[in-house]
Formats: C-alpha cells, sequence, structure tokens
C-alpha cells in the first residue's frame, strides 16, 4: 500500500502466500507421533468470491481443473457455499499429500488469474482419538498453520490442546504466532 493511499484511506488485500502449505507433508508424521493426530481424509479450501463476470469464468475454470486433478488421484470434490457467502471447494481423499497438491493446485490457479488475494484459509481435517475432530487451519495472508479443535459442545474450543500442539510442533510446521489470530471458523462444510 501506497503513501497516497494510506492518506485516503484506501486498503489493500494483502497478496496470498502460499509457500509455507507443503510444508504439511513432512510434518505430518511428526503430527502423529506428538499429538496422535491421524489426517482424517478431508480438506477444504474457502475463498471469497468477488461479483464480477471475469471472476465466475475463473471459478469454473478452477472447479474444472480440480475435478480434473482429483480424478487423476481418486479424490472425492464438492463445492460449497456457506452462510457467510464464502466458497468451500471441499476435498476428500485419504491421502494427505494429495489433499495439499490439490489446495495448492486450486490455490495457484487463482493467484494466476490475479485472484490471489480472495483465498481465505485451506482447512485440513484430523482425528484425535479422543475427540471426532481437529483442525489445521493455513492462513493464506499470513502464511501461517494454526489448530483449532472445537469441543462438540456450542461453540467452545479446546485451547489446551491447541496451546500443545504449538508448543509440540512449532519447529515443524510455520504456527501463527500471534494466538489472537487463531480464528475459529464455526460452520466449515467438513
Amino acid at each position: 500500500m501506497g503513501w497516497l493511499d494510506a492518506l485516503l484511506g484506501r486498503t489493500r488485500l494483502p497478496k496470498a502466500r502460499p509457500e509455507g502449505l507443503f510444508a504439511l507433508t513432512t510434518a505430518q508424521f511428526a503430527i502423529k507421533a506428538e499429538m496422535g493426530w491421524e489426517p482424517a481424509g478431508q480438506a477444504a479450501l474457502c475463498l471469497k468470491p468477488v461479483t464480477s463476470g471475469a471472476f465466475r469464468q475463473v471459478d469454473q475454470e478452477l472447479e474444472s481443473l480440480v475435478r480434473a486433478a482429483a480424478g487423476e488421484t481418486r479424490s472425492e470434490i464438492r463445492v460449497e457455499t456457506d452462510s457467510y457467502r464464502y466458497r468451500w471447494i471441499v476435498l476428500a481423499d485419504p491421502d494427505l499429500d494429495d489433499l495439499v497438491a490439490l489446495i495448492h493446485l486450486a490455490a495457484q490457479e487463482l493467484e494466476s488469474h490475479g485472484y490471489g488475494p480472495q483465498l481465505l484459509a485451506a482447512v485440513f481435517r484430523f482425528t484425535t482419538g479422543d475427540r471426532p475432530r481437529a483442525y489445521l487451519i493455513y492462513n493464506y495472508k499470513r502464511g501461517n498453520f494454526y489448530p483449532f479443535v472445537p469441543t462438540g459442545s456450542g461453540k467452545d474450543r479446546a485451547s489446551d490442546l491447541e496451546f500443545q500442539f504449538q508448543a509440540a510442533l512449532e519447529k515443524e510446521l510455520p504456527i501463527e504466532p500471534d494466538v489472537t489470530r487463531w480464528y475459529p471458523m464455526w460452520g466449515m462444510p467438513l
């Protein structure tokens, strides 16, 4: 953002930082060893759509591309819009490496068309044994992961497990150091 933008009160969306996403493929073994978390075979890419014809065209191309790539890996795909009107590309595949690659492919396609700032998060679901679900969320604006462990009752989260995850794996993954940016994502379609 330039000084004129700041003076006039205009802001630009930060560019997406997808480079840290692949750290998950090597860290998955440490995640299991340190935390006992197993990949649940589900992931999703969350993006904020733009109301323009050009974006709708890119969105259709993106969905076709991801469907074709998912066919190669035998992954399942569905596309949903949530109550906040965010677009979700939801993937199912038992291989975490395939999920990471498909999420990265989709993000790269959006970036190549100039829609990188519309990327919000990549979400990877895990099972923890005693809890039905836990998530690793990759924030594209910050280029970092953070854990999100809902308790299942209302909108409570198991912060103790989230902090334990941070302490155990901050050397394995780019973990968001500012815990105030560990945004809960309630109502995800996975």
